[in-house]
């Protein structure tokens, strides 16, 4: 028997969608694993498409001759070039480690401004006009540090980003709009890096978060990995061989197992197999391995059990209990996993909804978010909340053990946005000169199992009797965006927060830095580079060139070769061609039986010029029979 949902729709009507224009804006949904740029179009908010493709792979990677390529073709050159791509940099946000590309290194908010600068090309060619501004979705549970970072990112692509908000939270934007009824949804984010939950409710027009929770390190690529673990301690038990400890071939395990993963969503076995994938004294050996979904599951129940633990504490923070739920909403790739949708069922005895692509939701709720700021009238109004209870580090007491320090709280987790609130305090000592602000975000009482926000300090001008008060303010705005201000009210002075941290020191330092080298990046880029599978205009045919074939002057860094001496990108393609062979008959099969021998013959030889002639040839072909 087969899963039964509601046909997935790619646009939404926006309801009373008039007013002033002010130029255009959009709505991006910054994902793990793909991205998407969203805008309202004669009325309604729809996906903006390029060569027939909704998302963009948030892959990045330079190709031989040092130019950027984003999407699709970085994805492609995954396997040849590992050290040249970058992939889930949205992991990494917040953390501003240097990230190794090539030769160079860029932190995360610079990798993540290079998809994002694509999605602008993007929406700039397709709404026929400049586009600079933009709303921005991060996951609920993203802390201070990660929201900062994804604004930069935006402001390094060129963006004015109007508004960070939530992912969970825009997707139930498209969802309900029009209605006048009070409900209550759950919105189920399970993405390829994240995994997110919120509470909401829809009631004239309005609506208002009531919790959030996630887990920023949960995601598709956890069950991903879970597979390929599997899979590769199989072949190392079989051949006593580690398929993970060589780039290429862990990149190609990867691959195999994302789209068995796929698969797996439809089909109840799946058989893993890849041709060449390394040697053994001397011999070529290949993969073939066979994985049924009942082991899947196995493998990933866990891991869903814990985004269901999550959902259920979101209903206990918004104290609601599922026959409370009118509606459970499906967000994110990751919840076309059959688990998923049976643990979801037998938690809220309802068929989860999905009557929007879970890929696109969240760029279209973006949309609509990002509509408001040209004045259109687009129906609900948005009202969230705060993931995280944020306060500062206070001294508790001395004891014979020393001075016991302990977590503040002053913003609340779950507290609607805008927020602002402020506690008083008292400096430690008699003639203290500073008070030191550490700044905090966290549930717990004990400061080292927060998260540090950053330090300031105020300067007292005497600390006793009333001057030794201080009043410390929090202030978030609707996006999140905190700014803390300490005050002495006995003397009127006072200091506000500026973060002291690697994102600061970023903005303060290498920010003019990262721009020219972007710029510079940008710029040497050919645009034809960046457009996967691009037709020419004459011919309606696929170029060859956009794929970016190096010539041996330009192949200074060589893909990794197999053990038969074949080019993994050829050797990707002939696969290809072999697999399309057996569905086909007649001149079609004849044609790629042809162009497959043709292919073999001139790899041993090396000739890159010729061996591009063909595949250019052989994916003209494939692209039309498949």
């Amino acid at each position: 028997m087969t899963d039964k949902y509601e046909s997935e729709s790619t646009s939404a009507d926006l309801p009373n969608a008039n007013g002033p224009v002010r130029g255009a804006i959009v709505g991006i949904d910054l994902g793990t694993t793909n991205s998407v740029v969203a805008a309202v179009v004669d009325g309604r908010v729809e996906v903006l498409v390029e060569d027939g493709q909704s998302l963009l792979p948030s892959v990045v990677g330079l190709d031989p001759s040092g130019k950027l390529i984003t999407g699709t073709i970085a994805r492609n050159q995954q396997i040849a070039f590992p050290d040249r791509t970058i992939v889930s940099v949205k992991r990494q946000m917040g953390a501003m480690t240097k990230l190794s590309l090539g030769d160079q290194e860029f932190t995360p908010p610079e990798i993540s401004a290079m998809i994002l600068r694509r999605l602008r090309e993007r929406a700039s060619v397709k709404l026929g006009e400049a586009v600079s501004r933009a709303v921005i979705t991060v996951p609920a549970f993203f802390d201070e540090n990660q929201r900062q970072a994804t604004r930069e990112a935006g402001e390094l692509a060129g963006f004015k980003v109007e508004r960070i908000i939530n992912e969970p939270t825009a997707a139930a934007l498209v969802y309900h709009a029009g209605t006048s009824e009070r409900m209550h949804l759950v919105v189920y984010d399970f993405g390829g890096g994240t995994f997110d939950v919120s509470i909401v409710r829809m009631e004239s027009g309005v609506v208002e978060v009531l919790s959030s929770k996630g887990d920023t390190r949960l995601g598709g690529d956890d069950l991903d990995a879970l597979l390929m673990k599997h899979v590769a301690d199989s072949f190392q038990q079989q051949y006593e061989i580690d398929l993970r400890k060589s780039a290429s071939t862990r990149w190609r395990l990867l691959q195999a197992c994302e789209r068995a993963k796929c698969q797996l969503s439809t089909d109840q076995t799946v058989c893993l197999r890849e041709e060449f994938i390394t040697e053994k004294d001397g011999q070529p050996l290949n993969l073939d391995i066979t994985v049924t979904r009942d082991q899947y599951e196995t493998l990933i129940r866990p891991l869903v059990d814990r985004t269901i633990e999550c959902v259920d504490e979101a209903l206990r923070d918004a104290k609601l209990n599922i026959n409370q739920i009118d509606d459970l909403v499906l967000v994110g790739g990751s919840t076309r996993t059959p688990l998923v949708i049976e643990r979801l069922r037998e938690e809220f005895l309802r068929e989860p909804s999905r009557a929007v692509d879970p890929d696109l939701a969240v760029a279209l709720g973006a949309a609509t978010q990002a509509a408001m700021f040209n004045g259109l009238a687009v129906g609900p109004v948005l009202v969230d909340v705060t993931a995280h209870t944020l306060g500062i580090e206070v001294l508790d007491h001395f004891d014979f053990q020393g001075k016991r320090l302990v977590f503040s709280p002053i913003i609340h987790r779950g507290t609607p946005l805008p927020a602002r609130y402020e506690e008083a305090y008292r400096a430690v000592h008699d003639n203290q000169d500073a008070a030191e602000i550490h700044v905090l975000q966290g549930e717990h009482e004990d400061i080292q199992r927060n998260q540090s926000i950053g330090k300031f300090k105020l300067e007292l001008d005497g600390a006793s009797g009333d001057r030794a008060k201080v009043v410390v303010r929090f202030e978030l705005t609707l996006d999140g965006t905190l700014q803390v201000t300490a005050s002495q009210p006995a003397t009127g002075k006072s200091n506000v927060l500026k973060i002291d941290n690697a994102m600061s020191r970023f903005r303060a330092e290498g920010r003019a830095s990262a721009v020219t080298r972007l710029e510079e990046l940008f710029d040497s880029s050919d645009e034809i580079d960046n457009r996967p599978a691009k037709r020419s205009a004459e011919t309606g045919h696929r170029s060859w060139e956009t794929l970016h074939w190096p010539s041996d002057a330009e192949a200074t860094v060589q893909p990794p070769k197999m053990a038969t001496g074949k080019s993994v990108l050829a050797e990707s393609m002939l696969a290809n061609a072999r697999k399309t062979l057996g569905k086909l008959e007649g001149d079609d099969a004849d044609e790629i039986r042809d162009l497959i021998n043709k292919l073999e013959a001139a790899l041993p030889g090396g000739d890159q010029s010729l061996i591009g002639e063909i595949c250019a040839e052989l994916d003209d072909v494939l692209f039309y029979v498949q």
